[in-house]
């Protein structure tokens, strides 16, 4: 019988916050998907004891030299601490059902990614995201990168303790929002700096970031409550989508204190 595709889970942050993240995961998504666990032979006996605490006997757990490492991961940065688990078709990315179940009012700030490509911006906007106190992200079904190991590596494990959301039309989800209370806040370069003073408690905020190209959709920034441009006072004229959500995000949450 032909096994299923796996997928590795690389890194030490990565490694813990996805085991430690496993008894709020249902099983056929966390610990069932686990295949093998594979760390440095030069690791200290109390931190294997550690990892053994979070799996099940049945969960093969094996030491082998770096330099296997290095083949088992493909030479990317494992840092010693390998996962092999069953390739998920989806992560634990849910529908517009599950979001409209799970998102209740005052459980802001919501994140939603217009077409995020690049799988190091979408790790790195998920980490910044988890840290900012941010539960439920809306992502675009299309055009916008896959939840992948590399993208569980960059988020530093962030992506274990989010509610990510796909879905094919992102004004259903801000209608949704709406209806349920929240404002709709979108940066763009023609947008009012001014408004970061007046906005309401986080808790009733959805962010939206776009694009890194293009920035967000017509269509929704038109559906936006508010649309902020961030000052910049150099000569380059344009943020990193990951640096634009860090600042956003931060004023979005400073601005209810």
């Amino acid at each position: 019988m032909e096994k299923s595709p796996v997928e590795i889970l690389f890194g030490k942050r990565n490694f813990y916050e996805f085991l430690e993240s496993l008894e709020q995961m249902a099983p056929e998504r966390g610990v069932k998907t686990i295949r093998e666990v594979i760390v440095k032979d030069s690791m200290g006996n109390e931190e294997k004891q550690r990892i053994r605490g979070y799996i099940p006997n049945s969960v093969k757990f094996t030491t082998v030299s770096t330099r296997e490492l290095d083949r088992i991961a493909s030479d990317k940065n494992h840092q010693g601490y390998v996962i092999i688990r069953t390739k998920q078709k989806s992560f634990s990315s849910l529908g517009f059902e599950q979001f409209k179940q799970n998102v209740k009012a005052g459980e802001g700030p919501i994140l939603i990614l217009d077409r995020i490509q690049d799988p190091g911006n979408l790790g790195n906007i998920l980490r910044t995201a988890e840290c900012m106190g941010v539960k439920h992200v809306l992502m675009s079904d299309r055009d916008t990168s896959p939840i992948t190991p590399v993208v569980e590596k960059v988020s530093a494990g962030a992506v274990h303790h989010l509610q990510i959301y796909r879905v094919a039309n992102l004004m259903h989800g801000m209608e949704f929002l709406k209806k349920n209370e929240y404002w709709i806040l979108a940066t763009d370069e023609e947008g009012e700096e001014a408004i970061w003073e007046t906005l309401p408690d986080a808790s009733q905020m959805a962010v939206i970031m776009g694009n890194e190209g293009e920035g967000v959709k017509r269509l929704l920034l038109e559906e936006a409550d508010y649309v902020a441009r961030i000052p910049l006072f150099g000569s380059v004229t344009s943020l990193n989508v990951v640096v634009a959500c860090g600042i956003t995000l931060d004023r979005v949450q400073n601005v209810s204190r």
